[in-house]
């Protein structure tokens, strides 16, 4: 498990990000940053999960998500 901070140059099965609204609350200056780095280092998965609601910036993209497995 690694810091969204960590990652750069690296390539994983999974990436998850656990609270992304919180993420685009509290560091609303990097969130796309890190959500870039984070989607482009997952090879095969991709997990978000809000506390609240969708991101502003994702809701373009919720039609590619899934509620539950």
């Amino acid at each position: 498990m690694f810091d969204i901070q960590h990652i750069k140059g690296l390539e994983f099965e999974a990436v998850f990000f656990i609270a992304i609204d919180k993420l685009a609350d509290n560091l609303p200056h990097l969130f796309d940053k890190y959500l870039y780095v984070g989607a482009t280092r997952a090879a095969t998965y991709l997990g978000l999960t809000c506390e609240s609601e969708m991101p502003a910036r994702l809701l373009a993209l919720k039609s590619q998500f899934v509620e539950h497995w």
